[in-house]
């Protein structure tokens, strides 16, 4: 390969990873401003698809207008576009796999509940999905491990 080549090969792998650690960045940024400033907000939720093709393993959610209300209020932003960005929840390949399988009146009598931090403007990063079972309340993966495999 040629000098220029090479530059221009290292150049694009520099901002390829500049890009990865950017996200990684603010990930951590909104994590540590939601803990400071206690915007880690939690708001129930109801299954309505749970796979996406598109996007893999997914279970889609349907998140309660009352409790995104009750969490623009706590943390003061306008969380509008929060029924794109926290509406899916991301599942390992077999979680998902039972996750799938189940009936979604069964998965939505689990009384699941979506945890976010919500970070400065608004910004918004998903930290649990947790359900509800014989009284306690488990991370979903959790739920999966003790109860349907």
């Amino acid at each position: 390969m040629n000098r220029k080549k090479i530059i221009a090969l290292s150049i694009l792998i520099v901002f390829q990873l500049s890009v990865i650690a950017v996200m990684f960045i603010k990930a951590a940024a909104v994590r540590s401003y939601a803990k400071k400033n206690d915007t880690i907000v939690r708001i129930r939720c109801t299954a309505y698809d749970p796979f996406h093709p598109l996007k893999g393993r997914y279970v889609q959610l349907n998140l309660n207008d009352d409790d995104i209300k009750d969490a623009e209020n706590k943390t003061g932003f306008k969380l509008a576009n929060i029924q794109k960005t926290a509406d899916a929840y991301y599942l390992q390949e077999e979680y998902a796999l039972i996750v799938d399988s189940m009936n979604n009146n069964d998965f939505n009598a689990l009384e699941p509940v979506l945890e976010l931090y919500i970070g400065k403007n608004g910004s918004i990063i998903q930290k649990e999905l947790y359900v509800h079972h014989n009284g306690a309340e488990l991370p979903i993966e959790q739920y999966i491990k003790d109860y349907a495999l």
